[in-house]
């Protein structure tokens, strides 16, 4: 049964799937035969949405846009180029990602991968699954600078009735050659000069779910309790706080991302975090608490599928009450985000051995304490 809290710290920072509201009216390409009934949804920030009438859930500025697009097997987003960091992460379908036009690579990412698309290259993606898919997204920067259409797409969408103004809204044309006033294909001199980019570095931006390197000693309050919760590193240090989490994608996004797993009756403790904070809840039974000015509010409960947006300094614990493991996807602004623990998972970590040193990282208690701060 799904709880979700509408009062208190998290009002209006609850989005579950009976808040999706999807727009096929987003793109300039809808119209297009193999891309009519591709949807797309804009959680928290405008994202690169080219309908100046688009839905938007949270619209507070977090430093990064958390959005979604879901499209039926054998519709195609067509190939267009992002300025800033687009992330992938499928939890339905199966997705060919295409990169380059014409096409010069290719992945195929499933339930439970991540793909970090490479900036100022174009991309495009078909499911290829027999399903309905579902890839959520994250994307850098509170305004991501738009996007460029391959310039085919352009021409072919303008036949379709449809292109983009000079604010880069998409409106209604007439079929023509004549672009005044409209975005128009760039030529082929700039697209020249896109950036081309190599297969093994393509490939280097997959995080398959089975890659995945699960820590029981990533937090503070894991290794003092030494309980059921794990996290996994896929962008930036993030949360961790064990220095030797090594993130499989390193380059700056502006943003983190890690899985985190707990154990049926595990719970994270109670922290705050120094960045905003959103969490995809992807598996499981989760209760999120925190703590508002008179006290701790209501335990929330969202379903599965659900983001949860969290605000900076808000204390909160994270609480898997199902009877399975529990995952979800936790993104933070910036590269890496320090944790505030609650005085009890400290006291917990240092009876075992275990302080938080001037680095921010796990560290021997009797080396740490040599220098006390």
């Amino acid at each position: 049964m799904t709880i979700a809290n509408r009062a208190g710290v998290l009002s209006g920072r609850v989005i579950e799937p009976s808040d999706f509201v999807a727009d096929q009216s987003a793109f300039i390409d809808v119209r297009l035969p193999r891309s009519q009934g591709k949807a797309s949804y804009s959680f928290i920030g405008p994202g690169v949405t080219q309908n100046k009438d688009a839905f938007v859930n949270l619209v507070e500025p977090h430093g990064y846009c958390i959005g979604a697009a879901s499209m039926h097997a054998g519709v195609v987003n067509n190939p267009h180029l992002h300025y800033t960091a687009e992330v992938f992460m499928c939890l339905s379908g199966e997705w060919r990602m295409d990169i380059g036009v014409p096409v010069e690579h290719s992945v195929v990412i499933r339930p439970g991968d991540v793909f970090s698309v490479p900036t100022w290259v174009f991309r495009s993606f078909e499911n290829i699954g027999n399903d309905e898919g579902y890839l959520y997204t994250v994307l850098g920067g509170d305004d991501p600078g738009g996007i460029v259409w391959a310039p085919s797409i352009l021409r072919a969408a303008r036949a379709t009735g449809l292109a983009l103004n000079a604010d880069h809204e998409v409106v209604e044309v007439g079929d023509g050659d004549n672009w005044d006033g409209l975005i128009a294909p760039i030529g082929d001199d700039l697209l020249a000069r896109i950036p081309r980019i190599d297969a093994a570095d393509v490939i280097a931006r997959v995080v398959h779910r089975d890659d995945r390197v699960w820590r029981r000693d990533a937090l503070l309050s894991a290794v003092g309790r030494g309980d059921g919760v794990e996290l996994a590193g896929v962008i930036g240090c993030g949360v961790a706080e064990n220095r030797d989490v090594d993130p499989p994608i390193h380059y700056p996004h502006g943003f983190s991302l890690q899985w985190l797993r707990a154990a049926p009756g595990a719970d994270t403790g109670v922290h705050s975090c120094d960045e905003t904070s959103v969490v995809v809840l992807v598996a499981g039974s989760w209760a999120i608490d925190v703590e508002g000015p008179g006290g701790w509010d209501d335990a929330t409960c969202p379903g599965e599928g659900s983001i949860v947006s969290i605000p900076r300094g808000v204390r909160r614990n994270f609480r898997n009450v199902g009877t399975d493991d529990a995952e979800m996807i936790l993104v933070v602004g910036g590269d890496r985000a320090g944790l505030n623990w609650d005085a009890g998972v400290v006291a917990a970590a240092r009876g075992r051995g275990f302080v938080i040193d001037a680095n921010g990282f796990i560290g021997d208690k009797d080396l740490v304490d040599i220098n006390p701060r």
